[in-house]
């Protein structure tokens, strides 16, 4: 593809919408909370519900989550954007300081008490693509609306498909 191509192409597939999302999960082998900024996440089943969640191959993340077993998806909204500024690189307990947060019953995760809602998953499958992103698989167990006003979940544009 022609460099031309290509960034007009980026320009057309970064308008795809997509939410703002932490992933919080145990990591075993640090023995803490952990956590990540992702947007390609999507629900993929009415029965059971269940959700994709996209992550990209070179993190580690992945493997963690996989170990862990469970996961916690915490749906932000526009007026979380200084918790979201704290999970946007890498991963660590550390970016849950000051954020209100209680533990998932089931997933040994954390919850954030100002995302609009979260949803407890248990992992259920990892599909590998062609791509530089997998595509983990979660069965929901347990969710819950968190904030009933001005709940309007962040709606993420890219300004090319081709990056974050």
């Amino acid at each position: 593809m022609q460099a031309e191509d290509k960034e007009k192409l980026g320009l057309a597939l970064g308008r795809i919408p997509s939410g703002l999302f932490i992933v919080s999960f145990f990591n075993h082998e640090l023995n803490q909370h952990d956590g990540m900024l992702m947007s390609w996440i999507q629900q993929t089943s009415f029965e059971p519900p269940m959700v994709s969640v996209c992550v990209q191959k070179s993190r580690k993340s992945l493997e963690l989550i996989q170990q862990a077993g469970y996961f916690v998806v915490n749906i932000m909204s526009k007026q979380n954007n200084s918790v979201i500024g704290k999970f946007y690189k890498g991963e660590g307990e550390e970016k849950f300081v000051g954020a209100k947060t209680k533990k998932a019953e089931t997933a040994n995760a954390l919850i954030l008490e100002d995302a609009v809602s979260y949803l407890e998953c248990k992992v259920s499958g990892i599909i590998e693509t062609a791509g530089d992103h997998s595509i983990m698989l979660g069965e929901i167990i347990f969710g819950e609306l968190l904030v009933t006003e001005n709940n309007d979940p962040s709606v993420h544009l890219r300004k090319s498909g081709f990056g974050y």
